[in-house]
Formats: structure tokens, C-alpha cells, sequence
């Protein structure tokens, strides 16, 4: 199996467990949630920046203002995804922002020139299906 694969079902998995243990939290307070996941990735980076950095390389102005604006979208995601378990039910809204990978793929496609199969087109268009199932009647 490809490495990327198995990588791709690992990261599935962790989101999927921490989701879930996050609406736990998010329960009580969506606010603390975000800040305990940040304060854990700022740890986590300083230990890797021990360890690594002098595998860092020095990035050009155009690679930084990506990697910022990269940061800037995930955190605003993850503090909205929070919200959202506070506020609803975590079987909608967590498949709702799972839409998140097909907009990475589409994006892909128009910018970075990324070709699609056949069956990663199929798998997105039922990622797509789902969503309007999901959202539509759930009372």
C-alpha cells in the first residue's frame, strides 16, 4: 500500500478520535478547546525545533506569507469547528467540514495544475452528495 495512503488513513483516524474528544470539551467551552490545541502545537513545534533545526531552511518572503496565511486558515477553522461542536451536533457538523479536502483538491486542480482519476472525480462528487445529505433534513 502507498505510504501516502496509509498516511492520509492515520491523519483520518487522529482527526476522527481528537473530533470526538474534542465535542467532549466543546461541550463545556469551545474557547478552551482551541486554546489547549494551540498551546499543545506551540510544545510540539518547540520540541521539533530542538530537534531539527538545523534541517530548517531559510524561506523566501513568498513561501512565508503561505505558510502565515496556511496557519491563519487552519486556526480560524479549528476555533470554528469548535464553535460548531458547541453549538450543534457533532454527527453535522463534523462531515461538514470535511468538505475541507475537496476544496483542497479542487483548488490543486485550477492552481497547481493536479490531475484527477476518474475515481478521485467519483469520490468527490460523493463527498459532495454527502454534504447536501448531511445538511438537508437533519433535524
Amino acid at each position: 500500500m502507498n505510504i501516502g495512503i496509509i498516511i492520509g488513513l492515520l491523519t483520518a483516524l487522529f482527526f476522527g478520535i481528537g473530533t470526538f474528544l474534542a465535542k467532549i470539551v466543546c461541550e463545556k467551552d469551545p474557547i478552551f478547546q482551541w486554546i489547549v490545541v494551540n498551546i499543545v502545537g506551540i510544545i510540539l513545534c518547540i520540541i521539533i525545533l530542538t530537534k531539527y533545526h538545523q534541517k530548517l531552511q531559510v524561506f523566501e518572503w513568498k513561501t512565508l506569507i503561505y505558510a502565515v496565511s496556511s496557519a491563519i486558515m487552519v486556526v480560524l477553522g479549528s476555533l470554528l469547528l469548535y464553535y460548531g461542536l458547541y453549538k450543534g451536533k457533532a454527527s453535522i457538523v463534523v462531515p461538514l467540514s470535511s468538505i475541507g479536502p475537496s476544496i483542497t483538491a479542487i483548488l490543486a486542480v485550477v492552481f497547481l495544475r493536479e490531475q484527477l482519476t476518474t475515481n478521485q472525480i467519483m469520490g468527490i462528487c460523493l463527498i459532495l452528495i454527502g454534504i447536501i445529505l448531511i445538511s438537508i433534513n437533519h433535524g
